[in-house]
């Protein structure tokens, strides 16, 4: 299987989709898109090699999307952007931001997405801090994969106490999702997923 992450920021998909890749990462191979370098954020240059480390952990192939952080729009040039990489990995699963966010770059992402998979079969929208309203109905559970997850988000090291929250870091609060994510799927830890679209007859050529 050929996976392709979707993310606007470096540190975006870990939280919501990292124990899942770690997860499959033995029988699929990865591919991470990022859309900018996350300059709003912090020094383009630290986040950038920030986030090849996160791939090279992962064993994945990172592409860079070349947009500005906070300047993201949705137009027919950001669609062409996201399906030169899908044609060019030929994905069979595709991983990207929810599109009810916050965040106008996720947003504008996830509607690029939605557009730039209309011929994929298995497209699911993970969740961000910054999503709202995200209503999982697919799980993973990652209890197996969770210190390994935490070594993902502490790989960012310059994003982990960047919440804005008092008291509270990045690993914070995806244990506490996790926690509550897991809850919802009878497990300790679980990520949870949207579907756009699944083929389940994908997941059971996996098995």
């Amino acid at each position: 299987m050929k996976i392709l992450v979707i993310s606007s920021h470096p540190d975006d998909f870990e939280f919501g989709c990292g124990g899942t890749l770690l997860k499959f990462s033995k029988n699929a191979k990865i591919y991470i898109l990022v859309m900018t370098k996350g300059e709003v954020g912090g020094d383009p240059n630290i986040r950038s090699k920030e986030q090849e480390k996160v791939c090279k952990y992962l064993g994945a192939e990172l592409f860079w999307g070349g947009y500005k952080d906070t300047q993201i729009e949705f137009n027919k040039k950001l669609i062409d952007t996201i399906e030169c990489v899908i044609k060019d990995v030929s994905a069979d699963l595709i991983f990207t931001h929810y599109f009810n966010d916050t965040h106008q770059d996720h947003r504008n992402v996830a509607e690029a997405t939605i557009t730039a998979t209309r011929y994929i079969r298995n497209v699911l929208f993970y969740e961000s801090p910054s999503s709202i309203e995200f209503s999982p109905t697919l799980f993973v559970d990652i209890t197996n994969m969770i210190d390994k997850k935490i070594n993902l988000l502490k790989l960012h090291r310059s994003q982990v106490n960047s919440t804005k929250i008092k008291g509270m870091s990045i690993i914070d609060a995806m244990l506490a999702t996790g926690i509550y994510r897991g809850y919802q799927n009878r497990v300790k830890y679980a990520e949870g997923f949207v579907p756009l679209r699944l083929s389940l007859d994908n997941y059971y050529k996996t098995k």
